[in-house]
């Protein structure tokens, strides 16, 4: 700790300063590692950002890929450009912000980190386990967050201290860094990013152009998925389903595949503490007026399974 500055009350004073902004422009610098030492990759995207209080906001990823982020006073309009070489139009949705918890890249203590980058720091100080002042650097201070972790969301975890460098003169946040962390459903692997956002080009209480917050969809835009795969060999999906109740926590994966003619599907749940494993096969006759289907279930003692066939025509 740095003599005479504490560390929270500094955290409060940075939450006052984003409080108090009428306009914010930021250009920073995303970047996500993730691996270990066998096998790593690192990816970094320059973006932009801004915001006219109370409740307007784009955030844009520069260059041609990529999702562009608007909130209009009214409605969150996402436009997600496709990345070159993938076939499809870019896809466009549209919700109330009324609908929303919060305005994106605004500062959440229940996700204090997040991918694409936050670039408003209002709630900083809320849910802190543990914060420290380390050093000054760069006309910052350095300072070490842990935030206390929240059980309404499982799968998303941080490890060790969140770090923030707060300019001294302003109280904005120039860099943020950490480590971010998803489980899979039923998996007790998590997968460790490094995320860091570094503020490049930052603009207080400046004017900005009624234009940067009106959003019109590219003519050639959709507001549903197009486009289609020719062949997949594997299919996977999951989710947690959170309860107050851990006793109740549901956690479910699954994927399908084809081996030969015979379509096969793994399910694997996390209910009251066990896990659960299916796997159903389901092979058509060569006339397709049958289906046979064989089931596979394996739990904590044991497996069992079975079969039966169903006319289809």
């Amino acid at each position: 700790m740095i003599a005479g500055l504490d560390a929270l009350e500094l955290l409060r004073n940075v939450a006052d300063a984003y409080r108090a902004i009428a306009t914010l422009e930021v250009e920073a610098v995303n970047i996500n590692e993730s691996g270990d030492e066998d096998a790593s990759s690192r990816s970094e995207q320059r973006v932009r950002f801004f915001y006219s209080a109370p409740n307007r906001v784009r955030y844009e990823p520069c260059g041609r890929d990529g999702m562009i982020q608007v909130v209009d006073g009214t409605h969150l309009h996402t436009l997600v450009r496709h990345a070159r070489g993938f076939e499809g139009s870019p896809q466009v949705s549209s919700i109330p912000i009324s609908n929303m918890h919060s305005l994106p890249h605004v500062f959440r203590s229940d996700f204090p980190l997040t991918n694409d980058g936050t670039f408003l720091f209002q709630g900083i100080e809320e849910r802190v386990a543990d914060a420290r002042i380390l050093r000054h650097e760069d006309g910052c201070y350095v300072i070490a967050v842990t935030y206390s972790q929240s059980s309404a969301h499982p799968g998303v975890v941080t490890r060790g201290d969140i770090l923030f460098w707060v300019n001294t003169a302003t109280m904005m946040v120039m860099k943020q860094q950490g480590d971010l962390g998803h489980r899979f459903p039923v998996d007790d692997e998590v997968r460790w990013t490094r995320l860091t956002m570094t503020v490049r080009n930052i603009r207080l209480n400046e004017a900005i152009s009624e234009d940067i917050f009106r959003f019109t969809p590219p003519a050639d835009a959709n507001s549903a998925a197009t486009g289609r795969c020719g062949s997949s060999t594997s299919v996977g999906s999951g989710f947690i389903q959170n309860d107050p109740n851990e006793h109740r926590r549901i956690e479910h994966r699954g994927s399908h595949e084809w081996q030969g003619d015979t379509l096969v599907e793994h399910s694997k749940w996390k209910i009251r503490g066990i896990i659960l494993s299916f796997e159903r096969r389901l092979t058509f006759s060569d006339d397709e007026n049958e289906l046979s289907i064989a089931e596979r279930i394996v739990g904590p003692q044991g497996e069992a399974g079975g079969s039966f066939r169903v006319a289809l025509k």
